[in-house]
């Protein structure tokens, strides 16, 4: 019996614009990930004028096809954080696709971290217009996905 993971880890910039995508699983190319992640941009639209309780964590976006299930957090300067969570078939849980209420909750915030420490770099160029290419961010992205798991903190 296998666990839910972390397939895929998404930032998005306040306009929308893609400012890094990675992926951890070999059942879907990047491209597959980058529409997904695009069609939850619709949800946190739909759902900002609803959020009047502070919590950045807007929880389950979209699910797709049983297996992989996308959870969204929005910062407070508009930065948007998406996890692809891949549930593979057969896996333990609670008979559907992803996690329970709260478990990524400190993914997010160490996402959040990361990229705060990334952004308060004075040698960093925060231009919303070009990828993420800082080495340490890509390394702590990676580090948080590969040592997240359910009922686990990162």
């Amino acid at each position: 019996m296998t666990t839910p993971r972390i397939a895929c880890i998404a930032v998005i910039g306040k306009k929308n614009s893609p400012l890094h995508l990675s992926t951890f699983t070999d059942n879907r190319d990047a491209l597959s990930f980058h529409f997904l992640v695009h069609t939850t941009l619709d949800m946190f639209a739909s759902r900002l004028p609803a959020k009047t309780n502070g919590d950045s964590d807007f929880g389950l976006l979209y699910a797709v096809d049983d297996e992989v299930a996308l959870y969204g957090w929005l910062t407070n300067t508009g930065i948007k954080f998406v996890i692809a969570v891949e549930t593979p078939a057969g896996a333990e849980g609670d008979g559907g696709v992803g996690v329970r209420e709260g478990e990524l909750k400190g993914v997010f915030k160490a996402l959040q971290t990361a990229y705060i420490t990334l952004v308060c770099n004075p040698f960093y160029d925060n231009d919303e217009t070009r990828p993420i290419e800082s080495r340490r961010f890509l390394s702590d992205v990676k580090r948080i996905a590969e040592s997240w798991r359910p009922n686990v903190k990162v």
